[in-house]
């Protein structure tokens, strides 16, 4: 079967760990029968860092919102006004799409035909899980490769989603008719259902199940130390940090949080006897807009001499497989970034989570850490160095809460299954053409 799996950021371990999860869940319905065609923002770096010869069944392609359409970049009313005409130009001329017409060459470069002919051809198209549609951030770019799939005659299945909530009027028009013409919708917590109930046409086919990631769990690995108990502590721990453009209090609400960790550090070090790894899963790509390790270089600046030199950080790029295998070696880690926390998790090793979107503070609940989660707008050192004692000081109680959790979590991950095995099951050819038609009607409709 050929999947599209569209608006995956690889270069974000983080989303590489949420597209490998997507993978693994519906290998568990097709066997290895599954092809997938990843529509990246980066796709010639993500391709680099996940060679084809170690992943065959992964095709990387440029995201085609963001090669074909034009978007703001300046306040130049009228050069973004005819951006707009361009953009609508461009829908209308996805119906010569193959042509060779003048339409067809105009606005669509040969890569951009590949990749839409490919589109075209898959069974199943698939947004990635994550938090992208929040308004935080511009959505227009997502909304136009939505419109794009359905004029290509796709419904867009969402895999797990923190999202919302939605106030702007633009997100506002535009995501019920993408919504109403999704077939599924899969949301990380109770709170982003709530967040679009009033936006979509069902509310039947909105399910909440766990992050994906939770699905690359290693169960027996968990079981065990269930059974076992504590393992032979290795001495080590990991620390996941970030930059935040949206803390309360802007540099000076930085400051507070890079100053809590930094005494995170310290009484690891002085008061546990720990040696301190910075690791996370935005680093080591000189193309990315994220590195997380000059944070994590900036705090580490600032220790005692006699506290640095047992702390150190990690800058180099990991794959998920990679950076799971370096979280089983720890005793626990402090995780801002919510996929580190995960994939630690995944591998039976316990967390302190720092939030910074309410997506981690919906996980900590879950996973039975909530009492001891630091909060990046709120935090300060004297609180982060009590709830790290009172974390370490009950350090079994939290592991065996949080693992007997992640089993739960495996399992809601998994049952993302039970729910897209129908709409696999009906992908015959004349139902596959009978949805095409219809969504192609609906488009007609729109345009």
């Amino acid at each position: 079967m050929k999947v599209v799996v569209e608006n995956t950021v690889c270069l974000n371990t983080g989303d590489a760990a949420i597209l490998f999860a997507i993978r693994h869940i519906l290998k568990s319905i097709l066997g290895e029968k599954v092809e997938l065609l990843v529509l990246d923002s980066q796709p010639e770096v993500a391709a680099r860092l996940y060679p084809k010869e170690q992943y065959p069944d992964i095709e990387l392609r440029k995201l085609p919102s963001e090669s074909i359409f034009k978007y703001k970049y300046d306040d130049n009313t009228v050069k973004n006004a005819l951006k707009q005409v361009y953009n609508q130009a461009a829908f209308h001329a996805l119906r010569h799409l193959g042509s060779g017409n003048y339409l067809d060459r105009r606005f669509f470069s040969d890569e951009d035909r590949k990749s839409l002919a490919l589109y075209k051809d898959a069974d199943l198209v698939i947004t990635t899980g994550g938090t992208y549609l929040v308004e935080n951030y511009s959505l227009e770019r997502r909304i136009n490769q939505f419109k794009l799939g359905e004029s290509l005659g796709k419904r867009t299945i969402f895999f797990t989603q923190s999202l919302g909530p939605f106030e702007k009027p633009y997100n506002l028009r535009m995501l019920p008719p993408i919504f109403a013409r999704s077939p599924l919708i899969l949301l990380r917590d109770v709170r982003s259902r709530d967040h679009i109930l009033g936006l979509v046409d069902d509310p039947s086919k909105c399910h909440v199940v766990a992050d994906s990631v939770f699905a690359l769990a290693d169960v027996e690995r968990i079981k065990a130390l269930l059974m076992i108990g504590r393992p032979a502590p290795s001495g080590r721990v990991g620390i996941s940090v970030r930059h935040w453009h949206y803390v309360k209090g802007g540099d000076g609400g930085m400051g507070r949080y890079i100053d809590s960790v930094r005494e995170i550090a310290t009484k690891l070090v002085r008061d546990h006897g720990k040696k301190v790894t910075f690791i996370s899963t935005c680093q080591g790509v000189p193309e990315y807009a994220h590195d997380d390790s000059k944070t994590a270089n900036l705090i580490v600046s600032g220790l005692a001499p006699e506290i640095a030199e047992h702390v150190n950080v990690d800058a180099s790029f990991h794959t998920p497989e990679q950076l799971m295998a370096i979280a089983k070696g720890l005793d626990f880690v402090v995780a801002t970034r919510m996929h580190m926390m995960i994939m630690s998790l995944c591998t039976g090793t316990p967390v302190l989570p720092i939030a910074y979107e309410f997506k981690t503070k919906e996980v900590a609940k879950r996973v039975g850490v909530d009492d001891v989660l630091l909060d990046i707008d709120t935090v300060t050192p004297e609180e982060a160095s009590s709830k790290l004692d009172r974390f370490v000081g009950n350090l079994d109680h939290y592991r065996e809460v949080s693992l007997k959790a992640v089993l739960e979590e495996h399992a809601s991950a998994m049952s993302a299954a039970d729910l897209l095995r129908p709409l696999i099951e009906g992908l015959s050819a004349n139902g596959a053409d009978g949805l095409r038609k219809d969504v192609e009607q609906d488009f007609a409709r729109l345009a």
